[in-house]
């Protein structure tokens, strides 16, 4: 994916991966539209300027496919790679590090393709209460989520039956998969994982501590309720571990204990109570390895345990209610949906920083009324005005 500034042709692999991004950078949702909508007076001039290449025509949609069909997902693995990393080498996610430390990653898996009739020989099957069966892709992201709202893709993990394999994929096999490459990866990074309750058990908590990453994990009485049971007594006990904050018409307060213990694994363990005014009081629990203050409980709840969230509101709600199409199939080839998948991850850290930057002096509903209609101006703008 280098410079190609001679590259003549459409089929060019620099201005094929450019167009599969613009597909969903301008939610064009089809790769029909690719030629049709990113044409106009000045749309070749402005992609011949990006893309550094001097191609005459558009790439066909049709190419676009037979590109990431064959295309190893390792390249737009590592490109997503490149630009998180330059992100994070120019400080600009700095000032969203947890306690000034460790950047947040919240870890959740989500529905990604399904079909009525066998995908390929590495579908997942799922029996619907009607009984019907249906065959599926779904998908583990680990995003790197900031209070401001960003939420960037930083590893992919694709559950599916391994070759050969008769016995599905699970969330939690995916999750060791995933750490480890995530590990690899970003092998000096400090680390916080925002976990749900599936992620709490003993062989979870010791990956974490082999792979040298700090954990908040939501903690729920299902997950372990003698543990939790145990816990509650705890903060019972630890009366001095309290700490009380009121943000407007809200009062919280913050409770915490020391070394519980969980079939040999020990960590700490906080909490939040949560009353709004004449409203009913709300309970968070979570489990952490990060040893807790009265100075820093607050941080930990409200900029910590409380943005796992937003890989589903920020993450996944986005990309299949926004024009991404994340559920829809862009290629029934399993290796081209995987690609079109990573692509569309990489064209939303472009729109998640385009819209949350110092580009616009207003937010994007105060400027253009919706976030569609501001797409539908930008792609205009695209097609009518060489840069």
């Amino acid at each position: 994916m280098g410079r190609q500034g001679s590259a003549t042709t459409a089929s060019s692999p620099r201005r094929i991966v450019f167009s599969a991004i613009f597909l969903f950078l301008f939610r064009l949702r089809s790769r029909r539209r690719l030629r049709y909508d990113l044409n106009g007076p000045g749309g070749l001039a402005n992609f011949q300027l990006v893309t550094e290449t001097l191609a005459a025509t558009l790439p066909h949609g049709d190419t676009v496919a037979y590109f990431m069909k064959r295309a190893p997902i390792t390249g737009f693995e590592t490109l997503r790679h490149r630009m998180v990393r330059a992100l994070i080498r120019s400080r600009a996610l700095e000032r969203f590090r947890l306690c000034g430390r460790f950047y947040l990653v919240a870890v959740d898996g989500t529905g990604f393709l399904s079909f009525r009739k066998p995908h390929c020989p590495h579908c997942q099957t799922q029996q619907l209460e009607n009984g019907e069966i249906r065959y599926h892709h779904p998908v583990l992201e680990a995003k790197l989520v900031c209070d401001n709202g960003l939420a960037i893709s930083l590893e992919t993990e694709f559950l599916s039956r391994q070759d050969g394999a008769t016995k599905q994929d699970c969330e939690l096999a995916a999750f060791y998969r995933l750490i480890a490459r995530l590990r690899r990866r970003w092998p000096q990074l400090r680390l916080c994982l925002l976990l749900d309750g599936l992620y709490f058990n003993e062989t979870v908590l010791k990956t974490l501590s082999r792979r040298h990453c700090a954990y908040i994990i939501t903690f729920k009485e299902g997950s372990a309720p003698a543990t939790y049971a145990e816990m509650l007594t705890l903060l019972d006990l630890s009366r001095g571990n309290v700490r009380v904050s009121v943000d407007g018409s809200i009062r919280r307060r913050f409770r915490w204990v020391h070394d519980v213990d969980h079939h040999g694994q020990r960590f700490h363990v906080f909490g939040c109570e949560e009353t709004p005014e004449g409203g009913e009081t709300r309970r968070f629990v979570w489990a952490t390895n990060l040893h807790v203050q009265a100075h820093d409980v607050e941080e930990l709840s409200q900029e910590g345990g409380r943005l796992r969230w937003k890989i589903e509101n920020e993450g996944f709600k986005t990309l299949k209610r926004e024009g991404f199409g994340m559920e829809h199939a862009y290629c029934e080839d399993w290796n081209a949906a995987q690609n079109f998948y990573l692509a569309m991850q990489i064209a939303h850290i472009l729109d998640q920083l385009v819209r949350k930057s110092n580009l616009l002096n207003a937010s994007v509903q105060a400027l253009f009324g919706s976030f569609q209609a501001f797409v539908a101006r930008w792609l205009e703008a695209w097609r009518c005005h060489p840069i």
